[in-house]
């Protein structure tokens, strides 16, 4: 187990400099007076599972620094494994309360789960104090909680940050393994109401994610700088880079073979002067990757059909650029069925067209420098005429936030946590079946040939993430409930 030092980063006054942020903070300074006097001299230790990638490691260090200034005291700690055996099975209990899979788990998979969760366990006990606030952050650290309190007198939140709408016998399977460990929390904290399991719900309180809108995956970058970082990352070339040298390490790009080569190894990929749809998560089979290639191709298939080649419609669509974009491999050793998923991508890439393979980018991005990897997310983003979230399931979705903070149009799928944040027709678009090929090709077209309307749904996505999505909510949301935790 260790502990994460937060570095330097953006207060209260960089974000109320910000027009559109200043009423904002504001609020909150008056709305968490209370509950940050009440909190003064216990110490909240956030637990999770990786300090690198994934939402929550996104998330908290934002979180406390504001903490901090509000002179809240916290601290983060993260377990430690090197058991493949556990990652595999927090991998299935994570596709399991998505619904995915059989959702039976042994004696075995106990063991294991347990095993791992106690080997940590004595680092958290000497760090934490009688009279701390402890939250644990989803199902991989879940077993601390009673090896804590057995020797602890402390308030314990469990955090799940994912869930399924409509409970099936997959889910009933994993809330099933998951509930000999609710006991030893004092409370729950869940994304969405439909999220939380029966017997949790009066023990429960909603607490949605949110963005930081200055952290480098959000902060403004002006043309230069995005193309800048694109050079540095090795997704632009054909010329070096200005004020800063190149990363260390490349983005790397599938070739038509499907080995991994430079991005602009066998052609130029041309982002900055073409239309672009991208779609950037990890390697995942709810995340819907497949499916959308499959439309996208579907709709460059059914463009080549058009009479006149001369219509801007058909020039639009036969210029379009589709990014798939997510961890380059070699940096990620936990997650095997991440491997799968981009060698099922690769074989689907291999199989089509040499002119598609063209207009399709499965890139790998490095993850060995988190600052440079939210700066890539962040360019490509801001370079893309659409970004899409097509989950086939989806805890909440912080894709699409980001995207309509940077007032980029977004293309989601009726995920409970995308249905919550895009409103059709608003903000951005919604279909509702990911699956649905024919529908998800037909939006595709609809968006990108009616940029006026891509302009409004951008626009509206901003003001919609600065009402309802940023740190100031979430932050102000943990300080009530931790605060009542006595």
């Amino acid at each position: 187990m260790q502990k994460i030092n937060i570095k330097e980063g953006a207060q209260l006054n960089d974000y109320k400099a910000y027009g559109s942020l200043t009423h904002l903070v504001d609020q909150f300074l008056l709305s968490t007076k209370q509950s940050a006097a009440v909190l003064k001299g216990r110490t909240i230790w956030m637990i999770n599972s990786t300090a690198i990638g994934g939402g929550v490691a996104e998330m908290l260090p934002s979180q406390m620094r504001i903490m901090r200034s509000l002179g809240v005291q916290i601290e983060w700690i993260v377990i430690e494994a090197d058991d493949n055996s556990f990652f595999n099975l927090t991998k299935r209990i994570h596709n399991a309360i998505h619904g995915s899979g059989n959702g039976v788990f042994t004696d075995e998979d106990r063991a294991i789960f347990e095993k791992v969760n106690a080997q940590n366990a004595d680092y958290a006990i000497e760090a934490i104090q009688d009279g701390d606030l402890v939250v644990i952050h989803d199902p991989q650290p879940m077993p601390l909680a009673a090896m804590i309190a057995e020797r602890r007198k402390v308030k314990m939140v469990w955090r799940c940050h994912i869930g399924l709408e409509e409970q099936n016998k997959t889910t009933k399977g994993v809330w099933g393994f998951l509930s000999r460990y609710f006991d030893c929390y004092d409370h729950f904290v869940f994304s969405l109401p439909s999220y939380v399991p029966d017997g949790l719900k009066s023990k429960t309180t909603i607490i949605t994610p949110a963005i930081d809108p200055l952290s480098h995956k959000n902060r403004t970058l002006h043309t230069d700088k995005c193309v800048g970082i694109l050079v540095q990352a090795g997704i632009l070339n054909g010329r070096k880079p200005l004020l800063h040298g190149f990363y260390e390490h490349q983005a790397r790009r599938v070739m038509p073979d499907g080995s991994f080569n430079a991005v602009n190894h066998t052609s130029k990929l041309d982002l900055i002067y073409r239309p672009v749809v991208t779609e950037i998560s990890r390697w995942d089979r709810l995340k819907g990757f497949k499916e959308l290639m499959d439309a996208f191709i579907l709709m460059k298939r059914e463009n080549e059909t058009v009479a006149d080649r001369s219509d801007i419609s058909y020039r639009r669509i036969k210029a379009t650029r589709l990014i798939l974009g997510g961890p380059d491999p070699k940096f990620v050793s936990d997650d095997p069925e991440g491997k799968e998923v981009l060698n099922e991508l690769i074989a689907q890439y291999r199989s089509i067209d040499p002119d598609l393979q063209e207009d399709i980018a499965i890139l790998l991005l490095p993850l060995d420098n988190p600052k440079e990897n939210a700066l890539i997310v962040n360019a490509l983003q801001r370079f893309s005429n659409i970004i899409v979230q097509n989950s086939i399931q989806e805890g909440f979705g912080l894709t699409a936030t980001e995207a309509m903070w940077k007032q980029r149009p977004v293309l989601v799928s009726g995920a409970a946590g995308l249905r919550f944040q895009v409103q059709h027709d608003i903000n951005g678009k919604i279909n509702e079946d990911p699956t649905d090929i024919p529908l998800l090709a037909a939006m595709l077209k609809t968006m990108l040939n009616n940029p006026k309307e891509r302009d409004k749904w951008g626009f509206n996505g901003q003001v919609r993430v600065i009402d309802n999505f940023t740190l100031f909510s979430q932050i102000n949301a943990w300080l009530s409930v931790l605060a009542q935790l006595k």
